[in-house]
């Protein structure tokens, strides 16, 4: 029997949004292992490491991703094997996570000097445990497992980012090892420079960001025992100075206040609308973020500027660090290198990152997508019945 040109149509859309659905899960990170209501999602199972001995590999790209399924919250345990001279960093190891949570951690690996050279395979398991009566209960757990090959042989790395009249600044760099058609994530810097890494021999790609644009890439080999120094020419307006300036109470002899002292330089061409922002920790904690400067425009050049700061609590003994963000058109531009004052003394406590939602994001995406194509069919069989019911009408008559 022939099918009509409705039905056509719904057929085709049940196929298209099938297709779709499969495409979508087999994109997505979804996640690789679960058990007992936890999972594992994240790059690091994709990753393929080839890291000489001596070297480490630290890069936001690589991270794992876990979930918690359950109605409850949940303790998590995080455990890794690796071999011997050979060390998994996770950002945190043991934490709790909320029912229908997700949580990122960020990994490092270290290979020492005293690691074999080989081929491995590196592991991270996230344990799901609860305790009770009977002490600490193990719910479940999930693991990933990625390829790790030691290499005897290293060279050695420099890459710098420059302005265009060769001054250093700050950019975000990021240095890929090419292996075949792929590119995994070999080192990164917020500070415009990676020094004397140790990389295995092979070809790279190295890229340069300020405000979020690539700026600059270039692409190298490097064999056993060289030494390459790269630049990357990124920024055009870049902080040229800044220090910060101390002064006390002449009858007292207190700490008074802060003078921030700092020089934009402009290289290229005329800016306008810029902004530049004070960003200021104590003792590793955010403790306010406020404008101290604004150009209607800035031409090529020089420009200084002072600003005399108190925190907004006055100053309280502690390790205060400063950092000035340009703005321009109220998007981010560039950074300046951190500056450190010791007032009194203070500890510097580390601060926790961000947790990704994108897991959550394509879950619902193929929830709807599956939703439609069950629509369709139901719509397709629904019309298909009808017009078997007719055709045996048709005959009895």
């Amino acid at each position: 029997m022939k099918m009509s040109g409705l039905h056509k149509i719904i057929v085709t859309c049940f196929m298209v949004c099938a297709l779709l659905s499969l495409l979508i899960v087999l994109a997505s990170p979804g996640p690789v292992s679960a058990a007992g209501g936890i999972a594992i999602s994240g790059s690091f199972s994709s990753q393929h490491f080839e890291i000489p001995q001596g070297s480490t590999i630290t890069a936001p790209s690589v991270d794992i991703v876990i979930f918690n399924n359950l109605d409850s919250s949940i303790g998590i345990r995080m455990t890794t094997q690796s071999p011997a001279g050979v060390i998994v960093h996770l950002s945190e190891t043991d934490f709790t996570l909320a029912s229908g949570a997700q949580k990122s951690l960020g990994i490092s690996i270290e290979v020492t000097e005293h690691a074999a050279p080989g081929n491995y395979s590196i592991s991270i398991t996230a344990e799901a445990v609860r305790e009770g009566a009977q002490g600490i209960q193990v719910l479940g757990s999930a693991s990933q497992i990625a390829p790790l090959q030691i290499l005897g042989d290293s060279g050695i790395l420099n890459v710098q980012a420059i302005s265009p009249d060769g001054t250093p600044v700050v950019a975000i760099i990021r240095l890929y090892k090419q292996i075949g058609s792929n590119r995994y994530e070999f080192a990164y810097s917020e500070t415009g420079s990676l020094d004397s890494i140790l990389v295995s021999p092979g070809s790279y790609v190295v890229d340069g960001y300020v405000g979020g644009q690539l700026l600059d890439s270039e692409g190298f080999e490097i064999a056993a025992d060289e030494t390459k120094t790269i630049e990357l020419t990124v920024g055009t307006v870049y902080f040229e100075q800044f220090d910060i300036l101390e002064y006390s109470n002449t009858e007292t002899g207190q700490f008074a206040f802060a003078e921030i002292v700092y020089t934009i330089k402009n290289v290229y061409e005329q800016v306008n609308d810029a902004i530049v922002l004070l960003d200021v920790k104590r003792n590793g904690v955010s403790l306010e973020q406020k404008q101290i400067g604004s150009f209607s425009s800035l031409v090529v050049g020089s420009v200084g500027q002072s600003y005399q700061y108190t925190p907004i609590d006055g100053w309280i003994n502690g390790d205060y660090i400063f950092k000035l963000i340009l703005k321009i058109n109220d998007e981010i531009y560039t950074t300046s290198l951190e500056k450190q004052l010791d007032v009194g003394g203070g500890n510097v406590t580390p601060a926790e990152g961000n947790d990704s939602n994108m897991p959550l994001i394509v879950g619902i995406v193929c929830a709807v997508v599956l939703l439609l194509d069950i629509a369709f069919y139901m719509i397709y069989r629904s019309r298909k019945a009808k017009q078997i019911q007719g055709t045996r009408q048709d005959k009895r008559r």
